[in-house]
């Protein structure tokens, strides 16, 4: 009876670690379907103060060539202020209809809102994608 009840509280518990797992990583990626390229960003881990930002963008589309997009202009990190900052690193793979980087940006200094902005992407001027930087722990 025992090994039943302890085999059923695994399972439970399991259960709801992947619910949670799936919800987290569910908050760190945004999507803009705009146009005929669509844009998904997905944040490495959530953002926090000191912590450098790293981003997957992935461009996706069934009828625009993808080829001349420029990550390292076309991606940045806009602040409160409205500067924007330029990735210090990009890895882009895939050519043709589906392309994608990881962008690695400076820490932010301080909480709060964190925006990645994708510019001139299949006809959209600006797609906004806007997490919650949080303090240091």
């Amino acid at each position: 009876m025992r090994s039943v009840i302890r085999v059923g509280l695994v399972i439970t518990l399991a259960t709801v670690w992947a619910s949670w797992a799936a919800s987290a990583q569910e908050a760190l990626t945004k999507s803009d379907r705009r146009g005929p390229v669509s844009v998904t960003v997905t944040l490495a881990a959530p953002p926090m103060v000191g912590a450098p930002i790293k981003a997957k963008v992935v461009l996706d589309t069934h009828s625009v060539g993808l080829d001349g997009i420029a990550f390292d202009s076309a991606v940045a990190l806009r602040g409160a202020d409205g500067s924007e900052v330029v990735p210090t690193a990009v890895q882009a793979t895939g050519s043709g209809h589906h392309r994608e980087a990881v962008l690695e940006f400076p820490a932010p200094a301080a909480p709060g809102k964190l925006r990645i902005v994708v510019k001139n992407v299949g006809g959209v001027a600006e797609r906004s994608f806007e997490w919650e930087a949080q303090p240091a722990r």
